[in-house]
């Protein structure tokens, strides 16, 4: 077995034992690697730094929604540019979740995904 395939088993079995150690909240209808605290996220990174790329893969599929969303509503705006700022996003992403490890995963995503929108048009 190779090590790519034990690491991807590795983050996989830690992922699915520390979401399912989370009780489940009704008032919540995001799924995934989004429900997961900053603090576990922050942990998961010390664990595996490969785990990044699982957690931004979801965050770029969120802040696809998000921006494609938010260009229906301004037809100004390109949902690509939010995209392409994922580079900037992941640090702001991780800053947040170091800042506020008692939240969601998906709420330090929405904060980049501000910061990105204000920032907009300004380079």
């Amino acid at each position: 077995m190779s090590l790519r395939s034990n690491t991807v088993k590795t983050v996989f079995l830690l992922s699915l034992a520390l979401f399912v150690s989370q009780p489940a909240k009704a008032e919540t209808s995001i799924i995934g690697l989004g429900n997961f605290s900053c603090e576990k996220y922050l942990k998961l990174l010390d664990i595996n730094p490969r785990s990044d790329e699982k957690f931004m893969a979801w965050a770029q599929g969120y802040i696809s929604g998000l921006s494609n969303d938010l260009a229906q509503s301004n037809p100004n705006t390109n949902p690509n540019d939010f995209v392409s700022n994922m580079t900037y996003g992941s640090e702001k992403i991780k800053q947040t979740c170091i800042e506020n490890p008692e939240s969601k995963f998906y709420t330090a995503v929405e904060s980049a995904f501000h910061d990105i929108e204000k920032h907009q048009g300004s380079e």
